[in-house]
């Protein structure tokens, strides 16, 4: 007995012991269960030190470009700038995309007409119209401008022209027949209108620039044009814009350039060949993806847009329409009966007669289904187009879905949030949208 006392004194304190010493094991089950996926949307803009580590093209321009599209590299760089993100996460991603074929690139280069041309020209608004063409008008102002001009002469004339309510800017190119001058090429809507480097330009630089007639690799342009361009526009404002063309040799022949300027208040900066853009991505079962998804709330432009368009403009007021009930002053959709949608005009008629027929035939419930139906399978969808005319049904392969947040505001005070979702199904002008929920 005393034998089995000894051994139980020294089995039982050693198990506890054993026991004991495994503390461990419960606090790391413990921590493994805390340590849930953590999810946690962010946003990010590329540094420098990004785009290097994928050397070549990327890294000597500090972009991405078509040939070498951010989804397929991105998803690495977030991997490890946050190795703690999983599941669920998502990222707005900011970085540089380079311009293969930048919009100034496109810029009209000519002579841009005045107020006295137009005065002359008896357009005293300052634009063209489809009843008073240009060329109706530009051809015999060309014939007091130059009255000495050869056979085959060109010029090129920049002007105003009204389309679908918007003024916009064309370049025509007109050439002299020995009799008349005739329009032989017209581009329309120009991004720009450029500045082209004249001999007398080039003369002014001095040197070996007025000596060739062209900048250089020992004499670069983005040197010498801030300067100029601050003598030729010295009543530039902050955040102007200037595009020039000019001549530079290479090392091997002389080519025509078109670069960008801003001016920022101070000095003029040529714009870089890139542009910032904004993706989106989301951390799936596979890790980082490009996820294409637009998402946006609507605000006040929006509404606006959607008052402007309505097919039953108020009597009154602009920023609202009868038909899709788009308030911009309010930033809702406003869906009240009796308050507003049925107002009735001086002879007593509905001023949304659909409307109107619905909501005596068959009540106030259906008339509400037709609101929420015109705004979701109508009005949104021309939003759409409008905000996004470029949209194509799939980018990288993915399906691209809109999930549009707006707000309504019904009778009795009642303001609801609702959510619709849209994919793009054909790209086009414009490209067109189908509701999926």
């Amino acid at each position: 007995m005393n034998t089995l006392k000894k051994i139980l004194s020294v089995v039982v304190p050693l198990a506890i012991l054993f026991t004991a010493c495994n503390p461990n094991e419960e606090l790391y089950d413990t921590l493994d269960n805390m340590q849930k996926p953590h999810n946690e949307g962010i946003e990010y803009t590329l540094a420098d030190a990004d785009y290097t580590r994928f050397g070549g093209f990327i890294e000597q321009n500090l972009a991405f470009s078509d040939a070498f599209p951010a989804m397929g590299f991105i998803p690495d760089v977030l991997k490890v700038r946050f190795v703690t993100l999983r599941q669920e996460s998502s990222a707005m991603v900011t970085y540089n995309h380079f311009l293969l074929h930048p919009d100034w690139w496109d810029a009209g280069f000519g002579y841009e007409l005045t107020d006295a041309d137009y005065a002359y020209m008896q357009t005293p608004a300052g634009h063209f119209t489809q009843e008073n063409p240009p060329q109706d008008n530009i051809p015999f102002w060309l014939q007091k401008e130059y009255p000495g001009a050869h056979e085959d002469d060109q010029k090129k004339i920049i002007y105003n022209y009204m389309s679908e309510g918007e003024i916009i800017q064309n370049l025509g190119t007109y050439e002299f027949d020995g009799e008349n001058w005739i329009l032989i090429d017209n581009i329309e809507d120009i991004p720009y209108v450029g500045y082209e480097l004249t001999s007398e330009d080039y003369e002014n630089f001095g040197g070996s620039i007025a000596r060739f007639g062209n900048f250089s690799e020992n004499y670069p342009s983005e040197t010498h044009l801030p300067v100029f361009l601050k003598n030729l526009l010295p009543y530039a404002v902050a955040e102007e814009e200037q595009v020039v063309k000019y001549r530079y040799h290479d090392g091997s022949q002389v080519r025509q350039m078109i670069d960008k300027f801003h001016f920022d208040g101070i000095q003029w900066e040529k714009v870089p060949y890139t542009e910032e853009r904004t993706e989106q991505y989301i951390f799936g079962q596979l890790g980082w993806a490009f996820d294409p998804t637009v998402t946006f709330q609507m605000g006040w432009s929006d509404y606006m847009y959607l008052a402007e368009i309505d097919p039953i403009p108020h009597e009154t007021f602009t920023d609202f329409g009868y038909y899709y009930g788009a308030s911009a002053f309010f930033r809702n959709f406003d869906i009240r009966l009796i308050a507003r949608r049925l107002n009735t005009d001086d002879d007593g008629n509905y001023r949304d007669h659909e409307l109107g027929k619905i909501y005596e035939n068959e009540g106030s419930d259906a008339a509400i289904d037709e609101m929420m139906r015109r705004i979701k399978e109508e009005g949104i969808i021309k939003l759409l187009q409008h905000k996004f005319p470029d949209a194509t049904p799939q980018v990288g392969g993915i399906d691209v879905h809109y999930i549009v947040h707006f707000e309504t505001f019904a009778d009795n005070w009642v303001r609801n949030y609702p959510v619709a979702e849209y994919i793009c199904v054909a790209a086009g002008n414009p490209p067109m949208f189908e509701l999926i929920e």
